[in-house]
């Protein structure tokens, strides 16, 4: 029981740290998310669905299209 006590909070618990992460490293900020219980379910689940219109929006708008030719051009 004294052992919970003297524990520190775990970064990802800390919601500041977990929206950051979210705009500094994405990855870590998927992560971050999965693991917090700052957050609740259906506030997660509204991040994911969220973060999944964005990228559909990327996608289908061909904004990254020429990206995707200059890269292209590089390995061919």
């Amino acid at each position: 029981m004294d052992q919970d006590r003297n524990q520190k909070p775990k970064w990802y618990n800390n919601r500041a740290k977990v929206i950051f992460a979210f705009q500094a490293f994405p990855p870590l900020g998927i992560y971050a998310l999965l693991r917090s219980s700052a957050f609740t379910t259906p506030q997660k689940w509204l991040v994911v669905a969220g973060l999944s219109t964005l990228i559909g929006l990327i996608v289908w708008s061909g904004i990254l299209r020429p990206v995707n030719k200059w890269l292209l051009s590089l390995f061919a």
